[in-house]
This record gives structure tokens, sequence and C-alpha cells, in this order.
């Protein structure tokens, strides 16, 4: 008690401030002075760098705190010690806000008195600001717990402050990654962390890769739930769960972080594709090998929505960007019905938009000797089918931004389409150059929707501009069927590819 009564006799809190006046010259004169001691001095008092804390420090830490003519020249360089950050105790204990940068000489002797009467910790523990905290889901840190380069981490960071980049071509190849022992079916990146990338192979196997890490070479987890072979894979929206399908008629949620198995949604045929709704997060549609799509809730694990209209076997489906259609494309080899290849649906409805013959009524009156009928008759004016060439396509997915989406066709090209009624088919677009040869090769869009990527059965990548259609670069890496090729959301020239030798490669 005596020394704050000291404290408010001697002083007060206008002797911690500067002169006015004083203030005002170094305002006008601080980044010009004589030497090279008064930059320091000036610079120091300007950013008001003081030494403070609610209680004597230990004689160790108060000789490792930095001194004002130790800081650098610019403010960057300043290095506040973690001892400067009040605990929450004490400075509720001294009536002080927690985090607080400056104490008064009021608040430093009150302090000192309540240490003295035993009612303040010894110790303080440094508590770091709000904006250093980790914004990464929880239950995710172990498996993104990683340092990575510092040219990657630049390019996340600008991606995640809204700095759009278009994208270009990759130049080389920089890792290829060995952790299947058998064909790899596709390749997904996550949508929320940059640096993590699953893949779906023959293998009855999911492995999910962190790049730009140490041993990045072989996979960070390895997804083994299935009991035959693994077609598709998704990420969820958050990033935190993986969702698989395969041949053991089945479609898996797995917990990336535990690697443990959340849900098991079962069917009645092999489950060929899957895909999350852009906007319903909770909800997903599955296509399979007797020609069913079917929406499921993973909240509830039952199916919400069933499509159907007698198709071969769902060989891929694909959201609108606004979510409200979805396209599918069905095998034709068995039903020989081209006009079923590619089918337009509502979402909501659960009717299809195209393939539909749109009838008009004619309305005929008749008079005779006072006598009035009338004869209807039906009319065909027009029907609006996608695609009527007799091939399967293995493939199809909408633009990012424009009312269009692509399908690959066994006939070896890439068709584009209109998204608006009657979807009719682009004569002038075709993105040809590469094999197809029967397998299912996929296609999709870089994320400004400038290129189109695509496999070959020969094993190359191709890269077409989607304005031209003309075949910008081939790129030849893999030894056999190169199935899927997929652009990098964030990063605007990273590219992967898998391939049925079993190999899975990131270009840059």
């Amino acid at each position: 008690m005596e020394s704050l009564l000291s404290a408010y006799a001697s002083h007060s809190d206008e002797d911690d401030e500067e002169p006015k006046k004083e203030e005002e010259e170094e305002e006008g004169n601080w980044c010009l002075p004589k030497n090279r001691e008064g930059r320091l001095e000036s610079a120091a008092k300007r950013l008001r760098v003081v030494e403070f804390s609610f209680f004597p420090l230990p004689a160790t830490a108060s000789q490792s705190l930095p001194k004002p003519k130790d800081f650098g020249w610019h403010s960057q360089e300043l290095q506040i010690p973690h001892q400067q950050y009040p605990d929450p105790a004490s400075a509720a204990a001294a009536g002080i806000a927690p985090g607080s940068r400056y104490v008064s000489k009021r608040e430093r002797a009150a302090a000192i008195a309540q240490q003295q009467l035993g009612s303040a910790p010894t110790h303080t523990t440094a508590i770091l600001p709000e904006s250093s905290a980790s914004h990464e889901p929880p239950g995710f840190q172990g498996i993104l717990d990683m340092n990575l380069p510092i040219h990657i981490q630049k390019r996340l960071d600008k991606a995640r402050d809204g700095v759009s980049s278009r994208n270009h071509l990759p130049k080389e190849v920089i890792v290829r990654l060995r952790g299947h022992d058998k064909g790899v079916n596709c390749v997904r990146w996550s949508p929320t962390h940059g640096s993590l990338l699953a893949s779906a192979g023959m293998d009855h196997v999911a492995c999910i890769w962190k790049l730009w890490t140490e041993g990045m070479e072989q996979p960070a987890c390895k997804v083994s739930c299935h009991t035959a072979a693994v077609k598709d894979v998704q990420w969820s929206s958050q990033g935190t769960c993986l969702l698989t399908c395969g041949f053991d008629k089945t479609s898996r949620l797995t917990d990336v972080e535990t690697n443990c198995e959340k849900q098991i949604f079962e069917e009645n045929q092999v489950v060929n594709t899957i895909q999350f709704h852009p906007f319903e997060t909770d909800l997903f549609l599955s296509g399979g090998s007797k020609g069913a799509l079917r929406l499921w809730d993973i909240r509830s694990g039952k199916v919400v929505r069933e499509y159907f209209k007698s198709l071969g076997q769902i060989m891929d489906v694909d959201f609108s960007k606004d979510g409200k259609r979805f396209a599918s494309t069905s095998d034709i080899a068995k039903r020989n019905a081209s006009d079923k290849t590619i089918v337009i649906w509502d979402y909501y409805n659960q009717v299809t938009l195209s393939n539909q013959m749109l009838l008009c009524s004619i309305v005929k009156c008749h008079d005779t000797f006072q006598q009035s009928y009338i004869v209807n008759r039906l009319v065909v004016l027009t029907t609006e089918e996608v695609y009527m060439e007799p091939y399967t396509c293995p493939s199809v997915r909408f633009h990012p931004y424009e009312d269009c989406f692509i399908a690959q066709s066994n006939a070896g090209y890439i068709a584009a389409f209109s998204a608006r009624p009657p979807f009719k088919l682009n004569k002038h677009k075709r993105f040809e150059g590469h094999q197809v040869s029967g397998f299912r090769v996929q296609c999709s869009f870089s994320p400004d929707g400038e290129y189109v990527v695509t496999g070959s059965a020969d094993g190359c990548l191709f890269f077409y501009s989607y304005r031209s259609s003309k075949c910008l670069k081939t790129m030849k890496m893999h030894e056999n069927v190169c199935t899927d090729v997929a652009y990098h959301p964030v990063l605007s020239s990273v590219v992967a590819s898998c391939s049925w030798d079993g190999s899975v490669c990131v270009y840059d």
C-alpha cells in the first residue's frame, strides 16, 4: 500500500507521456536524424516501445529483453518478447484488459502491491494475438501440421486474400508419387487445403498425399475400407472427410484425421461415380451400374431422392454452377440408345430436361349445318436430344463460369454443349487429338475456365484452349493409359494426373 500512496502522491499518467512539442518535432524530422543512434532512439520513441510487466521478471528474463537501441530501422524488425503479453488472470487481478501493450505507473504500482499481498501469481504465460490463431477446421490439425516452402505458402496466401490469377500451362513434372499397387482411376485436390491430393485405385485403396513436404513421395494416409476397387473419390466441402465408392456396391465416408470410417451407404449396384451438391453440402449424388441415380443425405444415411429413366450404367455426373441441374452420362453399348447418352436433369423436380418430345395441341373447329365439333391433334414440334452419336461419354464437366458443359466421347474427342435448353451441341467447337479407345478417360476445366485438360489412352496429357479449341501442349509422362487430369483449385500452374500404371504425377 505504501507503493500505491507514493505513486499517487508523486507522479501521474501525464509523466508517462512525451511533451507534445517534442512529438511534433519528431514527426517532422524522425526519419532524418544526424546519426544512427539518433535514428534508433527516435524510432523507438515514435513506436512507443516500452518494457513492462505486472511484477518483476526473473533476472535471466529481464536480461534477455531487448532495449530500444537494439531495434532495427524498420518497424517490422521489432520483436516484442512473449513476457510482455500479460496473463489473463494477472490482468484481471490488476484490473487491466488482457493483451494490453502499455501499462502506466499507477497500474504497475497496483500490480506490485497485489503481488506483495499474495493475490497475484508468480509467473506469466505468453498470450499470442488472435490474428496468429489457426483457422484450420477442428480435428484436422494432424495431417495439416506441415511447413510449406515460402513460395508455395505465398501463393496460397494470395488466393485466400482474394487475389485471383490466370491459369498457366505447367512446364515439368515436380514429383512422381508411388503408393498404388494397381491402376489409379482418378485424382482430386482438396478444396480447402492446398497441399492435399486424393487418388482412387484399383487396389481397393484411396491414398491421400501431402505435397511440398518431406517424404511426400509416399502417401500420408491410406483409406482401405473398401473390399473391391475404388472407382471415384470426392472431398467434403470442409475438407475433413473423404467420400469414396467402388465395386463393393458401397459409398463410404471416412474421417481423414483419424482414418476412421464414419458411414456406409449400401446399394444394389456397383457405384461408378459420386458428386457432392455445390451448396447443399450434406447431400451427394451417386450413379451406378444399373442406371439408378440416388441422392443421399449423410446426416441420416438414407436416400432422399431417386432419378431413374431406364438408362444404361451411369458413367459420370456433374452439377451445374447454380446447383439446379445436373448432367449424367450412361453407357449405351448394350441398349443401343444414343439419345440417352447424355441426360440433363432437374435437381428438385426429379425430371429430365433433355430427351423430351415437345407436344403441341392443335384445336380445329368445324361448323356444318349449325353443328359444331372440335378435333384435337397432337403434333411433335421438336425433340431436345443432347447427343445423338452412338458413342459412350465417360466424362462430363460444367464450365465454372459460363452456361456450357463438355463431354468426353469414345469417338476420340471432347464435345461442347450449351447448358441452356435445348442444350444444343456446339458444332463449331470440338477438342480432338487425344485417344480414348473405350477407356474411362476423364476431362476437366481449369479453375479460370480458359483451358480444357484431358488424359489419353497413349499416356499423354493434352491441354486445349477453350476459346480456340486448339491443342496448346502435350506431355508424355505415363507408360499406360492416363485416366484423369486435374488442375489445382488455387495454384494456377499446378496439375495432377494419374494412370493405370499405378503412378500419380504432379506438375508445375
